[in-house]
C-alpha cells in the first residue's frame, strides 16, 4: 500500500517517501493509498518523466511503468476541465493518437482519464521537442500506451500515469484495473 500525504505549496520543497507493495522503504504517509500487484517493483521516478513532483514509481511487467505525481492546485477546476487540458496538451505531439478522454468515478471521486498511443520506449513517451519523436540513446521507439488519471483536489492535482508498450497493453490492463480498484483518496 502506498500512502502519500496531502501537500501544501511549502511541501513541494520536501521529498515525499511512500510505501510500496513491498515493505522496504515504508513511510506510511497519508493522502493517496494504493497497492500495485506484486509483479510491480518500486523504483526511483525517472528524472523528467512527469510534469510535476514525482511521489512514487513502479516498474511493471513487459516494460510497463507507473508514476504518481502532483502538480499545483487547479482552483475552481473540475475533472472535466482537466480532461480537456490534458488532451489539448498532448494532441499535437507527433504520431500521437488520443484513444479515450473521459471522466470516471474512482476512489469516491471524479477523475480525469486521458489515454493515448504515441512513439515511446514502452515505459515513457519519446521526447519530441523538434517535432519528431527521438529515441533515447540505446533504445528503440515502439508504439506506447499512456494512461493519465488525474484528481483535482484543494491542495494539489494528483496524477497516476501508466505507460506500456502497445503490444502488451491488453495483457497487463488487468494490473492497471487492480491498482485502480485498490486506490483510496484520504483527507489526512
Amino acid at each position: 500500500m502506498v500512502r502519500i500525504a496531502p501537500v501544501s505549496i511549502a511541501g513541494f520543497v520536501v521529498a515525499v517517501g511512500c510505501l510500496g507493495c513491498q515493505l522496504a522503504g515504508s513511510a506510511g504517509i497519508s493522502g493517496v493509498a494504493l497497492t500495485p500487484p506484486t509483479t510491480w517493483k518500486r523504483v526511483e521516478p525517472p528524472a523528467g518523466s512527469v510534469p510535476g513532483l514525482p511521489l512514487a514509481a513502479w516498474s511493471g511487467p513487459e516494460g510497463s511503468s507507473l508514476v504518481i505525481y502532483r502538480t499545483l492546485p487547479m482552483p475552481g477546476g473540475s475533472a472535466a476541465a482537466l480532461v480537456e487540458a490534458l488532451a489539448n496538451r498532448l494532441e499535437n505531439l507527433p504520431g500521437l493518437t488520443i484513444r479515450d478522454k473521459r471522466t470516471e468515478a474512482l476512489a469516491g471521486a471524479t477523475a480525469a482519464w486521458v489515454e493515448v498511443t504515441a512513439p515511446g520506449t514502452g515505459d515513457l513517451l519519446a521526447p519530441s521537442g523538434v517535432g519528431t519523436p527521438i529515441a533515447p540513446r540505446g533504445k528503440t521507439l515502439v508504439p506506447t500506451r499512456q494512461v493519465t488519471i488525474g484528481f483535482v483536489r484543494d491542495d494539489a492535482t494528483v496524477f497516476l500515469r501508466w505507460h506500456a508498450p502497445e503490444s502488451v497493453h491488453d495483457r497487463i490492463v488487468a494490473d492497471f484495473r487492480a491498482t485502480l480498484d485498490s486506490l483510496r483518496l484520504t483527507a489526512d
